[in-house]
């Protein structure tokens, strides 16, 4: 997601803070999977999935696909089964990853705006989503997204880019210790940040 104009409405601490803390909220609500997530001064970068399945109603879990074949028209005049139940899916996804960061960007916003009082002003321009195509992929943004602070300048290195505070960065390197990271990088590297 980019801030309207480029602004830089997230600088501090505090103004992360309350980014973090929404996104936190986001999370929870929508069971949204995270595996690296920046914060930057006036953007950041996700890599998350959406949740498997959408039936929340009962103890035992089922498939999207079994989901959308029980709620699907039995007449064959009607529609295609297969196909309204992936259509389902699709649709029941696109819509919790609109709403995923509808909130995300409408509760920062009202919160930010109450902060500084100033009611009503635009402070998300937009955000763009990309469908992962395989692993190699993932492991590209991955990459690119622990090297985003050093790509912006926030930090001098590599090293400090793993150590960033508002990110995942942190977590993945305790996780995964230096040297593995630094292999990732090597095996799936992001040219346009090196």
């Amino acid at each position: 997601g980019r801030c309207y104009e480029g602004k830089k409405y997230f600088f501090g601490e505090e103004r992360k803070r309350i980014w973090e803390k929404v996104f936190q909220e986001s999370i929870e609500r929508f069971e949204i999977q995270i595996y690296a997530w920046v914060l930057l001064d006036n953007h950041y970068h996700i890599l998350f999935s959406l949740p498997q399945s959408i039936d929340n109603t009962s103890d035992s879990p089922r498939t999207d696909f079994a989901l959308a074949q029980s709620i699907t028209p039995l007449f064959s005049n009607e529609r295609n089964d297969e196909m309204s139940a992936t259509n389902f899916v699709t649709q029941h996804k696109t819509q919790v990853l609109t709403e995923f960061i509808r909130k995300l960007h409408k509760d920062t916003s009202r919160i930010l705006n109450k902060h500084d009082q100033h009611k009503g002003r635009t402070v998300w321009y937009q955000y763009f989503d990309y469908c992962i195509r395989n692993i190699p992929d993932f492991w590209k943004h991955f990459n690119y997204i622990l090297k985003n602070p050093l790509k912006h300048g926030l930090v001098h290195s590599l090293e400090e880019s793993l150590l960033y505070p508002h990110s995942s960065n942190p977590t993945w390197l305790r996780r995964f210790g230096a040297e593995s990271i630094h292999e990732g990088f090597c095996k799936y590297p992001v040219k346009e940040v090196i």
